[in-house]
């Protein structure tokens, strides 16, 4: 099914064709907004130029029955003052429709007001923040941090059969929350508790955590923080036989390289591992990429997928394009299987909204990463 949603998708792109007739600017481009962190603390250059990939695709085809697709893409610069600025230009100067493939740390718990009061649906390609999940008008494209470690706690009991499952976690300020409902979901799901949980973890000397890990008998630990240290001192430990699961900010070639062959490392990613071109949507993301010469990393899956989905939703309308339509089209959306994902993308009507689950598990070997077979596991449902 998710094989013929791509045919069907780059057959649409590629004939321009769309169901929408007709608007009050018939001649003029359907503006579309995008806040990303392209400077700052949290970086995500890549993810604006795919999804502006994605739209020269479309208007290479002759656009939305004529009108070009204008991506507009403003760096907050994980700036708080200067990602509420942002976004009211975007709704008030530029009159965007929906912002799109937005990658930024804080634009969801900053902003999330100020799209419901504009009646503005923002379709992030990176949730990160508790509030990306939590809000009427914002619906990400990944998992997000909660829905991910669940996951990661269903793969240690559920697939690899641990039964002292532990956490080693930095927490960051606001996430405590998340964290906790995760860990809950988790438990509803296995009826089993976590045998240790430490969210002190910082990034000094790592050997404190891992001594109080061993000595609780942890089978498996889920892990956020540094590698390297970490690895280095689990080892000296003697902890070769732990399975360590990280979260999906690990998987990185660097990282990688860093853990010894000894160790037993996992990363849950959110969209299919991006180092292997081969799987189920990676080619159609890897194409756009390289045509363009954009960095290839998760967070452009994410740029690619928020964009796709995009036109997909747009090319439902009925009639005019503009903010209200947009904005109703996609409150009423039928779900879109996408392959790069374990779980349908559909926005909707309610009041919250993390459509995409589940997660692929990577492990490290010989200093990289070998993608497993066992597809996306999602929590609750039979692989």
């Amino acid at each position: 099914m998710k094989h013929a949603y791509v045919a069907g998708l780059v057959a649409v792109l590629a004939l321009g064709v769309s169901a929408c007739s007709g608007s009050s600017s018939a001649d003029g481009p359907i503006k579309v907004g995008s806040i990303n962190g392209v400077t700052g603390l949290f970086q995500t250059p890549e993810v604006g130029p795919a999804v502006k990939a994605v739209f020269e695709e479309v208007n290479a085809a002759g656009g939305i029955n004529g009108r070009k697709l204008e991506l507009i893409s403003k760096d907050d610069a994980m700036n708080p003052q200067r990602t509420t600025e942002v976004a009211r230009d975007l709704i008030d100067s530029e009159g965007v429709v929906a912002l799109v493939g937005s990658s930024s740390a804080v634009d969801c718990g900053l902003n999330r007001g100020t799209y419901g009061k504009n009646n503005i649906v923002s379709i992030p390609a990176v949730g990160v923040d508790p509030a990306c999940f939590t809000s009427p008008n914002i619906a990400p494209v990944n998992p997000g941090p909660f829905k991910l470690l669940t996951a990661l706690l269903y793969y240690a009991s559920e697939t690899l059969k641990h039964e002292k499952v532990c956490m080693a976690f930095t927490v960051l300020p606001g996430s405590g929350g998340g964290i906790d409902a995760a860990i809950k979901e988790w438990s509803d799901l296995t009826g089993k508790s976590l045998t240790v949980k430490d969210t002190s973890v910082g990034q000094g000397d790592p050997t404190p955590y891992l001594v109080k890990l061993k000595s609780a008998g942890c089978q498996a630990v889920i892990y956020n923080a540094q590698v390297g240290p970490w690895f280095t001192q689990a080892k000296t430990q003697g902890m070769q036989s732990v399975d360590f699961i990280m979260m999906a900010n690990s998987y990185t070639d660097a990282n990688a390289k860093v853990i010894p062959d000894d160790m037993s490392a996992y990363v849950g990613t959110e969209w299919q591992p991006y180092t292997d071109e081969t799987l189920p949507g990676n080619d159609r993301w890897s194409q756009i990429i390289d045509k363009n010469k954009i960095q290839k990393t998760a967070f452009s899956q994410g740029g690619v997928m928020a964009a796709d989905v995009f036109v997909q939703v747009l090319k439902t309308i009925k009639g005019e394009i503009n903010r209200e339509s947009v904005t109703q089209a996609f409150k009423t959306m039928k779900p879109i299987e996408y392959p790069m994902v374990g779980t349908p993308y559909v926005f909707g009507p309610g009041q919250a909204h993390n459509p995409i689950e589940g997660s692929r598990f990577v492990k490290a070997e010989a200093g990289a990463w070998k993608v497993l077979p066992e597809g996306f596991i999602v929590p609750g449902k039979k692989n």
